[in-house]
């Protein structure tokens, strides 16, 4: 069944989705702040008799650092992560700024779930056939709920009016996500489980109080509510992104879904999380094997004959902690390698543009492999063939004689 993690998964829908999970044979991991409602989770395991295979981690996921946090402890747990299942939201009818200057809703709906969903990638990439799976709104609704000069409510807040902005902000995520291959693997499915009777965690003022209690009376029960996103869980579409409401499959070739918006927000929330780089001084040789594991293009520095350096962008991988990347060779940079082997790959997460590694030391090319290596670096980064992602591209050039390039670390610097 594989191992899970479930953001907000001490109640409500990701909770049960954990607990079913557990029952079917699977492991699974919840993150959530209330240290009682994880000791009531990890008692239902027990009782299930998946005591072993269930973890609570506690963090705040209103905070980056507290998201960045669970993430550590999830490494601890997990080697791979075949589904990561984001559900944590909570209302607040009056507007709260966190400690690290967001808007409560737009940090806790959304910033966790672009940190988990970035920060993770590697975590994904290592099962075979990975999910994230963002239970939020209508998948492709509210198209014009976001008001890109207050994403944070600063001008007039409404609860309800943050949680649909949120939600929608989730939206693009996923399109965003499954758009750039954030994991070269996982399947990003957006799912509206309808109205659901959980605890509707929040602090409500008197007349949403009442709306919400009108809302349960007639809400779907959680154990009716789970069984389609069991079933996406366990058969998710083939597609790199999907959507659903409450079980009805989203045409996803719309406008709502277009990939405009998803990398504006893309853009805008890197620029917001730049103060918040999870980097301390130095590169740790774990960290850089992770940065390696995802498609993280990479700038490629050669020494020219007249001594001046070129720079080239390539796919990277690695084997072990040499890092690999495919040349033509023929090329300025094959050409200047043979002649000085001496080289440098700069490697920047796009999540955190301020944190990079600088992998310096001496290049050995080898002829025979290039091919498949393209090959294989292709279908990490864009899930095809060389040949399926340019197909003209032997119509142009010919036949091109390819290279590996294995550079082994002798220095490394940076800050991630």
């Amino acid at each position: 069944m594989g191992s899970m993690v479930i953001s907000g998964g001490t109640d409500g829908i990701g909770r049960a989705v954990a607990l079913a999970h557990l029952e079917r044979g699977g492991e699974a991991a919840v993150i959530g702040r209330d240290a009682a409602k994880g000791a009531a989770f990890l008692e239902a395991a027990a009782a299930l008799g998946a005591a072993g295979r269930a973890h609570f981690v506690r963090a705040d996921l209103s905070l980056v650092a507290g998201t960045r946090a669970a993430i550590e402890e999830i490494r601890g747990i997990f080697t791979k992560v075949d589904a990561l299942v984001l559900c944590a939201r909570h209302y607040r009818s009056t507007r709260r700024v966190t400690a690290e200057g967001f808007e409560h809703t737009f940090a806790l709906y959304y910033l966790s779930r672009f940190v988990l969903t970035h920060e993770m990638a590697d975590l994904l990439d290592a099962a075979d056939a990975p999910v994230v799976l963002n239970v939020a709104g209508v998948p492709g609704a509210g198209a014009d709920a976001v008001d890109w000069n207050d994403l944070q409510g600063e001008r007039g807040y409404h609860g309800m009016r943050a949680l649909a902005q949120a939600g929608r902000l989730t939206d693009l995520l996923g399109i965003a996500s499954a758009q750039d291959r954030v994991s070269a693997k996982a399947r990003y499915v957006l799912l509206f489980p309808g109205v659901v009777a959980t605890s509707f965690s929040g602090e409500y003022d008197a007349a949403t109080a009442a709306e919400v209690e009108a809302l349960r009376a007639g809400a779907t029960p959680v154990d009716e509510a789970i069984v389609p996103i069991l079933d996406v869980l366990e058969h998710p579409p083939a597609e790199p992104l999907s959507a659903f409401d409450a079980g009805r499959r989203i045409d996803v070739d719309t406008p709502a879904f277009d990939v405009g918006p998803a990398r504006r927000l893309h853009a805008e929330t890197v620029r917001l999380l730049s103060p918040l780089a999870s980097a301390e001084p130095g590169v740790s040789p774990a960290k850089l094997r992770r940065l390696l594991d995802r498609p993280v293009f990479a700038t490629v520095a050669t020494v020219q004959p007249d001594g001046s350096p070129h720079q080239s962008v390539v796919w990277v991988t690695r084997d072990g902690d040499d890092v690999l990347f495919a040349v033509a060779v023929g090329s300025r940079k094959g050409r200047n390698l043979r002649r000085d082997p001496r080289v440098s790959v700069l490697l920047t997460p796009p999540e955190a543009p301020y944190t990079y590694a600088a992998v310096h030391g001496t290049a050995a090319m080898r002829a025979d492999g290039g091919d498949a290596l393209r090959d294989a670096l292709a279908v990490k980064y864009t899930g095809m063939t060389y040949a399926e992602h340019n197909r003209d591209a032997a119509a142009r050039h010919g036949e091109v004689a390819m290279a590996v390039v294995r550079v082994t670390p002798e220095r490394v610097v940076g800050r991630l």
